[in-house]
Formats: structure tokens, C-alpha cells, sequence
């Protein structure tokens, strides 16, 4: 009898031995696959993770991590519906720790579930993460604070303040060179440019959001921000580009190939296709999204493939599955996002589903929202263009991206340097050398500007502009020049013409082109912006100069003097000798007169 009770005890002290090794590998694989919430776990991950799920002797409280670590997971392959019942399952039992990490990553997590079908409620969890991870846990606080800017309290607060609390994200993120990070802050970025209808800056920030996530992210979610990418691309009319990036989408699928990711590459396919009228080849590519929408739960995703549905079917002249859609449409369980309501495409095709139909008042209606929203888009895009700071913070942004590429390249030019002292100190010699002489040659020896010809040869070589936007330059004549030099001598016009030059290297930016062209003459080029942008831009141009005054000694003060003609192109400056012909002769003209 003693012999057996001593067996039974060392039976016993094994299982529990094994359960606090099968408790401590838990905690280890927590802690070496746990991601931010901005990224995905790896799926090879999951089998062992299912494996410590599946054990009954686990701690109640590592058991909770993993529960929601697995959450995470079934978000990021599109199974959001599991993932909130998930969720809602570890809320329900009520002994999860709600000073833990796992408590705020739950809470954020059930408000991006809400946020993706657009649900209002999506606030108050990005609001309670937010005060939860504070000050403990950066990424959760983070992903909080982008998503409360993004979508939340848009009426109450200005967008130039939203762009600038995102500025200074990026400024703090790019000190402490955390790509991942920069990659999520951008992301947002674009989403408020779409929010004011600037799809072609959307575009820009997407694609940063989307070329930084490649080298960090987990592969599958290093594709997400591609979806927005090519829907900005799409908004601004660049179809071509909208294209590229569609085949890039394809070929990074070839090597993630998900349910989710394969659902990403067939829509963004069938969307395109719908927007260039192209139905054939959206019939096809709507036939493979709909195998791998049914492996997901993506309720959006599925509205979109139903409403394209319908597209293909008034475009068949099939009445009855088109009214299906209307009276689906009209169901509350089925209830569409409102970022796809609102969306004019999508009232446009509402007006001409109900025209098919004969239902002329229901078309009226759909008509009069279509007129409605369109109004409100071109009005919205009219204030964006007002929003304070919004251009000087695109380009600020910009700005530390470069700094952090060029401190980047410091850091192994410095490494070159330790193995090659001798060679980097001759090559620097020669090129500081050679740049100083090729400088001297393009630069006006008065100003520092770039001389006529170098400036002139700058502007030639200028792109044509994304669609709706202009290429922009203004001839600024110093008026009083001549009068200058004759009452005050050489010098003091000389003194007035630094004195422009300097004013016109303070108001522009470092992609601006500036340049003297006559004695008397400056010239300012703006790649690829706005038309009202760019006319405002050079009446404050003109506004600083005609502000300006040079002491000459003696109580004398020189205003300056000066009058400007501004030329705008849709395309290149492939005209420019004759449009600068035409501008000074009717500066002499004016001067004459």
C-alpha cells in the first residue's frame, strides 16, 4: 500500500511538472511571437498556439493571452466575425485583468473589428484603449490615437489640427527611426487626405505607408496598405498607376497567398475593372473573388462583391437580380457602411438601377442625393484647399522621411569610411572640387541663384503633372530697378537684387525652382500642384516682395518695387522660350506704358 500511495505521488508531481513546463513554454511563446497591433502574427505560429489552447491544465490568465493573441491573428486573415465572438467570450467571463496588456489590445481590437464595417461605436473602444494602454503598452496607444484622429470627433475638431498632432507623430517616430510605426502613422495620414477628397497626396502617403511596411511588417500585412493605395490612385483618375500597383499587389500575393490577401487582389481587380467600364474582364475576376470570399467574414467585403454583383447584372439587363439588390439594399439586417453609401459611384449606379426599373421617383431621389454629394465633395475639396498649413505639412513630412533615408545612409557611408580612409578622403577632395566648379558655372555670381540658363534648362526637364493638377511659373520684374541705380548708384542695386533673391529662397520650398533670369528678372517654378495653390502661392510671393525696403544709408529707404506674370500648363514646359517671349514684351509694354 505505501509502495502504490508513492507511485500515485510521482504520478502526480510529473503532471504537475509538465503542466508548469507546458505553462512556462506558453509564456515564452508569447513573448517571442506577440507583435504589435499594427502587424500580424506569423501563421506557422498558430498550430503550436492551438496546441497550448487545447491543453486543460493551462493558466487561467496566460490561457486569456493567448485567446486574444489568437483574436489578432483571425483579424488579420479577415475572420473578424470569430475574432469578436472571441472577444466578447473572454469580456463575458469577467476574470480577465483589466490592467493588463492583453485587456487593452482586446478593447482596441473589438474597435477595429467595429471600425472596418464603419460602426460609430468603433469610438468609444479607441477611447477606452487609448486611457487603458497609456503610458504602458506604446503600440496599443498608438494604433488608439490614430484611429480617435482618423474617425472620431470629426466634426469637433479642425483637420489642420489632425495633420499637425500626425506631424508631430512623425517627427517623434522618425527620431527614434521605428519604421513599423511610421508606416501605421502614414497609413492614417492618407486617410485623412481621403477625407477632404485630396486622393492624389491619399495616394502618395499610402504608397510611403505601403514601401516602409515591406521591409518590417509580417508578409501578408506588409500588403494591406496596397488596397488603399490603388483606391486613392483610382480617385485621382490615374488609372495607369491604379493598374501598377494592382500587378504589384498580384505578384507579392503570389508569394502570401491567403484567403484575405487573394480577397484583396480579386477586388481591387473588380473595382478596377468597373471604374474603366471593362465588364468582361470583371465578370471574370468577380468569379474568382467570389471562392475566396466565402473563406473570410468580411461583411464589407462582401457588400462590395454584391453591389459589383449587381453592377454585372444591370449591365446583363436582368431585372429580377437587380431588384433583388434594391430590396436587399433596403433590408436593415443588410444594411451597407456608409463608406460605401456615400460613395458617388455607388449612387450613380442607384440612380441608374432604378431608371432600368421604371421606378422614375426612386430615381429622382437617388439623383438628388448624387447632386447632393457631389456638391458637398466639391465643396469639401474647395476647403481643403484652405485648411492652414496643410501643403507646408505635406512637405515638412516629407522632409523627416529624408532626413531619416540620409541619416540612414550616414550611418554606412560612416562605416565605408573606416574601411576605406585613404580612398573616401581623395574621392571626397575630387567631388567637393569638381561640384564647387560645376556650381560656379549654373549660378548667378550676385545672387546664388541659378543663373538663366541653368534654371531655364530646370524647368524644361519638368514632368507633366498628376491629372488635375499644374505645372506653374511667375516672372517677378523688379520695377524700380533701373531707377535704383541711376538716383543711388550700382551698388545699391545690387543690394536691391539680393535682397529679392534672398526673400524668394526664404518663400519657397527646396523642390521650387528659382532662378534670375535678368538683370531685373527672377523666375519660380511649382512642380505638380493645385492651380489655386499655386496663384495664391505667388500672390504671397509678390505680397513679400512688395514689403521689402533697402536701407541706403542716410535716412534713404528703397522700397521695392515689383509686378508679376503668372503662366500654369497641364503639361510639360515644352513651350517655355516662347512663353517667356511673350511674358517680357508685355512687362516692356507695361513698363512703356
Amino acid at each position: 500500500m505505501k509502495l502504490y500511495i508513492l507511485h500515485i505521488f510521482k504520478i502526480v508531481g510529473l503532471l504537475v511538472f509538465a503542466s508548469l513546463a507546458n505553462a512556462n513554454d506558453a509564456v515564452d511563446f508569447l513573448k517571442q511571437e506577440n507583435v504589435r497591433t499594427y502587424d500580424c502574427p506569423d501563421d506557422k505560429a498558430i498550430p503550436q498556439l492551438e496546441n497550448f489552447l487545447n491543453d486543460p491544465n493551462i493558466d487561467e490568465n496566460i490561457r486569456i493571452d493567448l485567446q486574444v493573441f489568437k483574436a489578432h491573428w483571425l483579424i488579420c486573415v479577415g475572420k473578424n466575425t470569430p475574432a469578436k465572438a472571441l472577444l466578447n467570450s473572454i469580456v463575458e467571463q469577467g476574470v480577465i485583468d483589466k490592467t493588463s496588456r492583453s485587456y487593452a489590445s482586446l478593447t482596441y481590437q473589438l474597435g477595429f473589428i467595429l471600425d472596418v464595417n464603419s460602426d460609430p461605436a468603433r469610438c468609444q473602444y479607441y477611447r477606452k484603449s487609448e486611457n487603458l494602454a497609456k503610458g504602458k503598452f506604446s503600440d496599443i496607444h498608438l494604433s488608439s490615437q490614430l484611429g480617435l484622429m482618423t474617425v472620431c470627433d470629426t466634426e469637433k475638431q479642425d483637420i489642420g489640427i489632425k495633420l499637425g498632432r500626425m506631424f508631430s507623430l512623425v517627427k517623434k517616430y522618425s527620431e527614434t527611426k521605428d519604421i513599423a510605426s511610421l508606416a501605421h502613422i502614414h497609413n492614417n495620414i492618407g486617410l485623412l487626405y481621403s477625407s477632404i477628397g485630396q486622393m492624389g497626396l491619399a495616394a502618395e502617403q499610402y504608397e510611403k505607408s505601403y514601401r516602409l511596411g515591406l521591409g518590417v511588417y509580417e508578409a501578408k500585412n506588409s500588403l494591406a496598405p496596397i488596397i488603399s493605395v490603388i483606391s486613392a490612385y483610382t480617385g485621382s483618375g490615374d488609372f495607369d498607376k491604379a493598374a501598377e500597383m494592382i500587378e504589384e499587389l498580384r505578384q507579392g500575393n503570389l508569394k502570401v497567398n491567403t484567403p484575405l490577401t487573394n480577397n484583396w487582389y480579386h477586388y481591387a481587380q473588380s473595382r478596377h475593372n468597373y471604374r474603366i467600364g471593362d465588364y468582361e474582364a470583371m465578370r471574370k475576376s468577380m468569379a474568382s473573388w467570389q471562392v475566396f470570399l466565402q473563406q473570410i467574414s468580411n461583411q464589407t467585403l462582401l457588400k462590395l462583391y454584391n453591389w459589383y454583383k449587381a453592377a454585372l447584372c444591370l449591365e446583363d439587363k436582368n431585372k429580377q437580380c437587380v431588384q433583388k439588390f434594391l430590396t436587399d439594399l433596403d433590408n436593415q439586417d443588410s444594411s451597407y457602411p456608409s463608406r460605401i453609401t456615400k460613395h458617388i459611384h455607388f449612387i450613380s449606379f442607384l440612380v441608374k438601377a432604378h431608371l432600368f426599373l421604371g421606378d422614375i421617383e426612386a430615381a429622382q431621389k437617388s439623383f438628388e442625393i448624387y447632386a447632393d454629394t457631389v456638391s458637398k465633395k466639391e465643396k469639401a475639396q474647395q476647403d481643403s484647399a484652405k485648411v492652414l498649413g496643410v501643403a507646408n505639412l505635406h512637405n515638412e513630412i516629407f522632409s523627416l522621411e529624408e532626413n531619416l533615408i540620409t541619416a540612414e545612409q550616414k550611418r554606412v557611408q560612416s562605416i565605408v569610411a573606416i574601411l576605406a580612409l585613404i580612398g573616401f578622403v581623395i574621392a571626397l577632395t575630387y567631388l567637393t572640387v569638381g561640384r564647387s566648379y560645376l556650381k560656379s558655372l549654373t549660378t548667378d555670381k550676385l545672387t546664388g541663384l541659378q543663373n538663366e540658363q541653368a534654371v531655364l534648362s530646370n524647368i524644361k526637364r519638368v514632368k507633366t503633372p498628376v491629372k488635375g493638377k499644374v505645372n506653374a511659373l511667375a516672372i517677378f520684374d523688379v520695377t524700380n530697378f533701373t531707377e535704383v541705380n541711376s538716383q543711388f548708384g550700382d551698388a545699391a542695386g545690387e543690394a536691391l537684387l539680393i535682397k529679392v533673391a534672398k526673400c524668394l529662397t526664404d518663400v519657397t520650398r527646396d523642390q521650387d525652382i528659382v532662378g534670375r533670369i535678368r538683370a531685373d528678372q527672377f523666375i519660380v517654378c511649382l512642380k505638380s500642384v493645385e492651380e489655386r495653390t499655386a496663384n495664391d502661392f505667388f500672390q504671397r510671393i509678390l505680397g513679400a516682395l512688395t514689403r521689402l525696403a533697402v536701407n541706403q544709408g542716410r535716412g534713404n529707404t528703397v522700397n521695392i518695387q515689383s509686378s508679376m506674370h503668372i503662366y500654369s500648363t497641364e503639361g510639360r514646359f515644352s513651350d517655355l522660350d516662347d512663353v517667356l517671349t511673350e511674358i517680357r514684351d508685355m512687362l516692356r509694354r507695361n513698363k512703356g506704358a
